[in-house]
């Protein structure tokens, strides 16, 4: 009986969390017509890829993607690596003043990111990387839950791993590299995902740190392609089914290994 009550409470936090996404699936293939019907309907009057011909054909629309692309990728590679060196760090070696580093690091939980805005920014154009994917990605670079979560996972790690390691004469880069992360993939597959998708997804910070439409990323290029102001809302449509559905594929494809690396960290 609780397990029953349990699938069914899932499905229907499912079905409220996935039903923006399958709503708008049908609206990208409505007509202008469609839209302007007195009645309302969930599915289109004809099937026609016109809504999505014209979304590709935008263009400002491949530049928009390919810098949302850009800067997701070095976004979730520069988090990873650092991560799995803070990680390192703190689980497998001593130094002066570790402890206190890191509860000060620790401590950045409780600082909301939008508090931080204001002085990203004035650091960010002090340092001329306004309208660069370095100056949109370096907000990004250092996350304490990442952190936690690699440490999670590396203090599980057999130690006399490491201790064997030294004694054949590797150094730290190659443990790391050859030992320490492949033990624990999942952990830094999990942060890469997690990351690359919230980076793809970001709206306020690029919007703030970007001036010129050739930087501008995806998010925040839908409301610049103009297809509201014309009427084309289906194209509108098209453009968030298309920048959403490939995120959806990768979270159903590799939940079981976020899964398996929460319950590595919680262990």
């Amino acid at each position: 009986m609780s397990k029953a009550l349990r699938f069914l409470l899932t499905l229907a936090l499912a079905i409220i969390i996935l039903f923006p996404m399958l709503y708008a699936f049908p609206l990208s293939f409505f007509t202008p017509q469609d839209f302007t019907d007195t009645e309302a309907h969930f599915l289109p009057s004809a099937l026609s890829f016109r809504n999505y011909l014209l979304a590709i054909g935008h263009r400002h629309f491949p530049r928009y993607v390919t810098n949302s692309i850009i800067t997701a990728t070095l976004s979730a590679l520069l988090r990873s690596a650092t991560a799995v060196m803070a990680s390192f760090a703190f689980t497998h070696l001593s130094f002066k003043g570790k402890h206190v580093l890191l509860i000060a690091l620790l401590s950045t939980l409780f600082i909301p990111s939008d508090a931080l805005l204001y002085e990203n920014y004035i650091t960010t154009a002090r340092l001329g990387l306004i309208d660069s994917y370095l100056g949109i990605v370096l907000p990004s670079v250092f996350s304490a839950s990442a952190m936690l979560l690699t440490m999670g996972a590396y203090l599980s790690a057999d130690k006399d791993i490491y201790d064997a390691a030294r004694i054949d004469g590797s150094g730290d880069a190659r443990y790391i590299t050859q030992i320490l992360v492949p033990l624990t993939a999942p952990v830094t597959i999990a942060i890469f995902i997690q990351t690359f998708i919230s980076s793809f997804n970001s709206y306020l910070w690029p919007l703030l740190v970007t001036t010129r439409q050739r930087m501008r990323t995806v998010q925040i290029g839908i409301t610049m392609l103009g297809f509201a102001e014309e009427g084309e809302y289906g194209a509108q449509f098209a453009t968030i089914v298309m920048i959403t559905l490939p995120f959806i594929i990768m979270l159903i494809l590799s939940r079981k290994l976020i899964m398996n690396a929460l319950r590595g960290s919680i262990k």
